[in-house]
């Protein structure tokens, strides 16, 4: 199967170059990887040039400043980046609150969302879903209910109706994200399986969370205990979470 991270971070002044994430990319199999702009950063060149440096390989999502009106977005979509990220509860600091969710939506930008259950609850996020239905929206880090979450995961069950609306998908991290390190993982929380029964294996896509993810479990074990975990489901749902739903998502 063709085997797609959509979320990785890469810089030259924080994380690493391109060429770090190529080399784990090689290594485990990886065919294609999405670029998450790093929070903080709404310079987007780098990542316009290692688009440039690499056609094909990567998609991309941009960062740009809270004030922004959209004038910015439409810039870097015209150099070929194809989402942005905003959090969940992201308002833009203008005379349209919603400016930045109102462009994403006019280019048919990817939206990626940083979360946690909390602010995919709220009237700030609800408001979105309902102004822009058709928006694509990924939310990022199984929502980021973290390693924290205990039974009966009632808030995160809340969440997971979120499911309903079809223009939502949601990121699948490593189990780093969501369990004790080092491996073996003991004990393994079922967020994964809640997750894979709302929104199926069709709306749901694998993320490293490189490199942050190298103090965890690491990059390659990020990738390798989902898919053995996952090993009861048939070759085509793993080819949907594990590439397939990138694909079609992130338009590749």
């Amino acid at each position: 199967m063709t085997i797609v991270d959509t979320h990785c971070h890469i810089g030259l002044k924080k994380y690493e170059p391109v060429e770090s994430l190529l080399y784990h990319m090689d290594t485990s199999g990886v065919a294609k990887a999405v670029f998450i702009q790093y929070a903080g950063n709404s310079d987007n060149t780098y990542i316009i040039e290692s688009l440039s440096a690499h056609p094909g390989k990567f998609q991309a999502a941009m960062i740009v400043a809270p004030t922004d009106d959209g004038s910015k977005m439409r810039e870097w979509a015209d150099q070929g980046i194809v989402g942005i990220r905003l959090p969940a509860n992201s308002r833009a600091e203008c005379s349209d609150p919603l400016a930045q969710w109102r462009t994403a939506a006019d280019l048919g930008l990817i939206v990626s969302a940083p979360s946690r259950p909390s602010t995919l609850l709220s009237d700030h996020f609800i408001e979105v879903i309902d102004t822009f239905p058709e928006l694509q929206i990924v939310i990022e880090h199984l929502a980021g209910v973290g390693e924290n979450a205990e039974p009966p995961y009632e808030e995160f069950k809340r969440v997971l109706e979120l499911s309903e609306r079809p223009n939502l998908t949601i990121k699948l991290p490593g189990f780093g994200e969501i369990c004790p390190v080092p491996m073996p993982f003991d004990p393994i929380p079922p967020l994964a399986d809640m997750v894979l029964e709302a929104f199926g294996p069709e709306r749901v896509m694998w993320g490293s969370d490189y490199p942050p993810v190298s103090r965890r479990e690491g990059y390659d074990n990020s990738l390798k205990f989902p898919i053995e975990y996952f090993s009861a489901l048939s070759d085509s749902e793993r080819e949907w979470i594990f590439g397939a739903t990138a694909l079609k998502i992130w338009k590749f």
